[in-house]
């Protein structure tokens, strides 16, 4: 399913127009993205929840040369279904 897929699934279900329901799934993706730029989790019961995992610099060694480098240090989202989401 991609994106045109589930606007037309949700425009059906809540008796909307495509339009409607390309706006919200628009504002549900933005507000995930805000929220875990600030470092906080988004908790869905039922479906699971989406955190933002840090991963700290590291030293590493570039393959290419054998030479040693630090990786920077970055944030990464992840998602974690709950156990209803994982018995399907």
């Amino acid at each position: 399913m991609n994106k045109k897929d589930l606007v037309g699934a949700l425009a059906s279900q809540c008796d909307c127009t495509q339009a409607q329901a390309g706006e919200f799934v628009d504002a549900f993706a933005s507000t995930v993205v805000a929220e875990l730029k600030r470092g906080n989790e988004v908790n869905l019961p039922g479906f699971g929840k989406f955190i933002a995992k840090h991963r700290p610099s590291r030293q590493m060694r570039n393959p290419a040369t054998g030479e040693q480098m630090m990786s920077k240090a970055k944030t990464s989202a992840q998602f974690k279904p709950s156990i209803g989401l994982k018995d399907l």
